[in-house]
């Protein structure tokens, strides 16, 4: 689960004092939360108040699955004492290509952040024992490129053809990233127009979350003042949430987050929050969540952890049982919720929103 930015700084200056007393020989165990949660907050240190909001998180949920793939090329050395050295084109490439389940917004507002990216990552390697990363010279229209056959190849994905053999067996693809296209005297730019209206009707396909194909109802169905009392529930549990949290840690994108589970799971499940079982919670977040929460950009990424984390609080309160069960069977249901989350506020965006983002 990722930890909320403000404990993630908090957490980067504890460990900065601790290094100067630790053998300069010997790496510690590898933890991968320490790890990406320290680069993530020095990111948000250094460009959080550089880029729009939407650029921001856009951006920040990319420095996620780069860290991740990252870790995942080079697991043997950073789960020994050699340190890793990392070809940082070939893993932001990796990272685009495995982004398969964003709108394609997301795709070309994150054009503008790779350079700063890419330096702020080779920078922060010289002094990370555990990396050293090598990129070459920047080329802006290569990267443009690249975002426009990753969008192509979504297209096809997202319609359920198999994209490997396409690529034996066609120029479908390439083709199609040449129809994006719009170029001008200097630069490769993108024909938002014509994205947009060959993605029209298509969404992301995102993968299911667990056990959602048995869900019922629960019996009695609650009554309004049923439901009237989970929501006074909620508003005083959310307020004590927020003020146990660490300052600004629990912003109201989240709290409108945990009050969406209480209503809906109230009224599409007539489940109050004692009755809360994981599977539904899944089903919840599939199927109903955005009809309960408009998300806003602010926080975005890893506010689905805090789910987590309020059951936790819950358990804590005696306010809910089974708080193990709860957790094993919610697994994937953190970063699900980030995505869905992107993706609506990302959909809603106009062309020329996207253009002047871009």
């Amino acid at each position: 689960m990722k930890q909320g930015k403000s404990a993630q700084i908090k957490k980067m200056r504890h460990q900065k004092s601790k290094q100067k007393f630790t053998s300069k020989s010997t790496l510690p165990a590898f933890n991968y939360n320490d790890f990406a949660g320290f680069l993530r907050a020095r990111y948000y240190l250094m460009y959080h108040n550089k880029y729009a909001p939407e650029t921001f998180e856009v951006a920040s949920f990319f420095l996620d699955d780069v860290i991740a793939t990252i870790v995942q090329q080079h697991f043997t050395q950073f789960t020994s004492n050699e340190r890793a050295t990392v070809n940082l084109n070939e893993v932001m490439q990796a990272a685009l290509v495995n982004s398969d389940d964003k709108d394609w917004r997301y795709f070309v507002l994150l054009v503008p952040v790779l350079y700063d990216m890419q330096q702020f990552i080779v920078k922060e390697s010289t002094v990370n024992k555990r990396f050293i990363a090598n990129a070459p010279k920047f080329d802006i229209n290569f990267w443009r490129m690249i975002v426009r056959t990753v969008i192509a190849i979504n297209f096809f994905k997202w319609q359920g053809r198999d994209v490997a053999e396409m690529m034996k067996t066609s120029n479908a693809i390439d083709e199609l990233q040449f129809k994006f296209l719009s170029e001008n005297e200097d630069d490769d730019d993108f024909n938002l127009e014509v994205i947009n209206e060959t993605f029209r009707g298509l969404s992301p396909k995102m993968k299911s979350l667990k056990n959602t194909d048995n869900v019922h109802k629960l019996q009695p169905e609650l009554t309004a003042l049923d439901i009237q009392a989970e929501l006074d529930f909620a508003k005083k549990s959310l307020k004590q949430f927020q003020d146990d949290s660490v300052k600004d840690v629990v912003s109201d994108n989240v709290t409108d987050l945990l009050y969406a589970f209480h209503e809906g799971m109230a009224q599409e499940f007539n489940a109050t929050h004692d009755l809360w079982q994981p599977d539904m919670l899944n089903v919840f977040a599939e199927k109903y969540l955005i009809d309960y929460w408009t998300p806003r950009w602010l926080d975005l990424d890893g506010i689905g952890g805090e789910i987590k984390s309020y059951l936790t609080f819950l358990s804590k309160k005696k306010s809910l049982t089974g708080l193990g069960k709860l957790v094993a069977g919610t697994v994937d249901i953190d970063r699900y919720i980030d995505v869905v989350a992107i993706n609506f506020l990302l959909s809603k965006l106009s062309i020329d929103t996207v253009e002047k983002l871009s």
